[in-house]
Parts: structure tokens; C-alpha cells; sequence
């Protein structure tokens, strides 16, 4: 499963931006398995062990939350738009589910399409593996109370110096797709397969290859490694208050 272990990882920037691209890759074949172009089906539980290896390719897994996606009676075959969200909140949520949990106390909040929790929540995994570390976790690690209110404020996960600094294309690319999927307004957030075409155009250019290997392969697992080596619960599920 996709959950990182203490201690960071070797993956090169290239292989990250393979990961990325696992990531969103997944959500969107979900979203459009009516062969719609509009989004039928929505996750709803996107988060870092819900990925499966297999292969060399991280593949989008554990669908007992999705929903589908209904439209309006009136004949504008809109979507239907949510209120809040259908689960808990923990620190790896969307921006729209905090901002209902916060009893609509500000101006910013419109009720939301389902789907653009699961962009946000890629965001969430994209910066996962861009930088080894989770949401908030640093400079401090705050709880989900606080990391609502950050989200709230328009604020972002903090992206280390050398990455933000770096020249590397595969660290551009990716965090030009953070920025997509951590767009604030809903509305304004691109789709899954948006993000998805942007990074394997990404991909392709960097490999100077039309149809660049997707397949990642991981630094060799200790044999003796267990699962409480992972630190996933201490900084997200079993973290403070959540």
C-alpha cells in the first residue's frame, strides 16, 4: 500500500511525478466509468493506503465509500451539489467538507459537486509524494481543528526549499498539479483528467517519448519491516484530536 514509512524516500523527482500521475490516473477512470463526460461516480475516501503496488503502477483501490454522482430532475442534466460531506472529518479531507463544518461562517462557501472533494484529497496524496511528508506536518504538526482553519484562511501546505527552489521539470510539473487540485473555489477546480492529461503531457515531454513507461519500481523493502514502522497514524487518522 501506498502509506510512507519513516524516513523519507530515494524515488527520483521523475518517479514521483510517475506516482502523481498513478494518482490521478485512478480517480479519473473512477469518475468517468459511465463513459460520461461528466463525473458519475466520486471516491469520497482518497487517501495514501487506498493505493494498491502492483506491477510497478499504484492502482486506485478500497471502494466501499464511492458514491455515484445523481443530476437534477429539471432537464439540465446538472449535477447535484452537496451541502456537506458524508464522512468524518480528519486532517486529509477537503476544503468544502471543512468549510461546512464550520457551520458556513464565512462568505466563501457555495454548496459543492462531489467530485471536487476527490480532486482536492489528490492534492493531498500528490504532495505526499512530491515531498515526503504529510499535510500540515511541518512546521508543526497541527491537529484537524487547526488545519481546518488554515484551509479556511486560503493557507497551504508549507513546500520545501528544495523543491520549491529546484529546476527539475518533474518538481514543476507536479506542483503545477497540486496547484490545480488545491485550487480554493471549487468551481474553478480542473477535473481529474485534466490534471491527469497535464501530467502524462508532462511525462512525455520530459522523456522525449510519445508513450513514456509508466512503471515505477520501489526502493527494496526490508524484510524485517513491520507496520508500526509506518508513522501515517501519529501524523493524520490517530493524530490529536481527529
Amino acid at each position: 500500500k501506498g502509506v510512507r514509512l519513516a524516513g523519507g524516500s530515494t524515488l527520483s523527482p521523475i518517479n514521483r511525478l510517475r506516482i502523481a500521475l498513478h494518482i490521478t490516473a485512478g480517480v479519473a477512470d473512477l469518475q468517468s466509468i459511465a463513459g460520461s463526460s461528466m463525473p458519475s461516480f466520486y471516491h469520497d475516501d482518497l487517501d495514501w493506503h487506498q493505493y494498491l503496488y502492483v506491477d510497478g503502477i499504484f492502482k486506485l483501490n478500497d471502494f466501499n465509500y464511492a458514491k455515484p454522482i445523481y443530476v437534477k430532475k429539471d432537464n439540465t442534466n446538472e449535477q447535484c451539489t452537496l451541502t456537506k460531506g458524508h464522512m468524518g472529518i480528519c486532517k486529509g479531507r477537503s476544503l468544502e467538507e471543512f468549510q461546512a463544518k464550520a457551520n458556513y461562517n464565512f462568505t466563501d462557501f457555495t454548496p459543492f459537486r462531489p467530485d471536487t472533494i476527490d480532486i482536492w484529497m489528490m492534492g493531498n496524496l500528490i504532495y505526499t509524494v512530491m515531498t515526503d511528508l504529510y499535510p500540515f506536518e511541518k512546521p508543526f504538526n497541527l491537529n484537524r481543528t487547526e488545519t481546518g482553519k488554515k484551509l479556511i484562511n486560503g493557507e497551504r501546505s508549507e513546500i520545501p526549499e528544495h523543491i520549491w527552489n529546484s529546476h527539475d521539470p518533474s518538481y514543476r510539473a507536479i506542483m503545477k498539479a497540486l496547484d490545480m487540485c488545491w485550487t480554493y473555489r471549487w468551481d474553478k477546480r480542473p477535473s481529474a483528467r485534466y490534471v491527469t492529461d497535464y501530467l502524462f503531457g508532462e511525462l512525455q515531454e520530459i522523456t522525449g517519448e510519445k508513450n513514456p513507461d509508466l512503471r515505477v519500481t520501489l526502493p527494496e523493502r526490508d524484510p524485517d519491516q513491520k507496520n508500526t514502522e509506518s508513522d501515517y497514524q501519529f501524523f493524520n487518522d490517530g493524530a490529536n484530536d481527529c
